[in-house]
């Protein structure tokens, strides 16, 4: 468990318990609806997380279209391929899956990094630095726009 899902577990929590507590100290009619009101907010936030990944899922395919039709534009006649992270696999939970990387093919030894902003602009993220003198290295990139 991350350290977002546990703040999440004392928030959902922190809203159930004082519900439940109260209901206990109500009469039936006002118990029975305290307890369901609780209820409603845990399978909500069940359904909340079971559909999260789906939606994570759907933004990263919209990302990866939005970052390939930019490159084709950008870099016609060129070829490249799109890497996202596979966050379901254990090992790659800790990484952005928002991230794009992008190799072009002539220039297989550099990794473009690419996301995109929530107005749909494409922008250029970073590179994977090496232990050679960075400007020397920056000059090398045929595709720093």
């Amino acid at each position: 468990m991350g350290p977002h899902e546990l703040i999440e577990w004392m928030v959902l929590s922190a809203i159930v318990l004082p519900i439940a507590l109260i209901g206990l100290k109500l009469k039936s009619r006002e118990r029975m609806l305290m307890f369901s009101l609780a209820g409603i907010i845990c399978i909500t936030y069940g359904v909340l997380l079971s559909i999260h990944p789906y939606f994570i899922d759907q933004k990263i395919a919209y990302n990866a279209k939005q970052v390939e039709s930019y490159l084709e534009q950008t870099y016609p006649n060129e070829r490249f391929e799109l890497t996202t992270v596979p966050y379901w696999k254990e090992g790659y939970k800790h990484l952005n899956p928002y991230k794009i990387e992008v190799v072009f093919a002539n220039e297989a030894d550099a990794i473009y990094i690419y996301s995109v902003k929530d107005n749909g602009t494409v922008e250029l993220n970073g590179f994977p630095s090496t232990p050679d003198p960075l400007d020397e290295r920056l000059d090398g990139l045929k595709h720093m726009k």
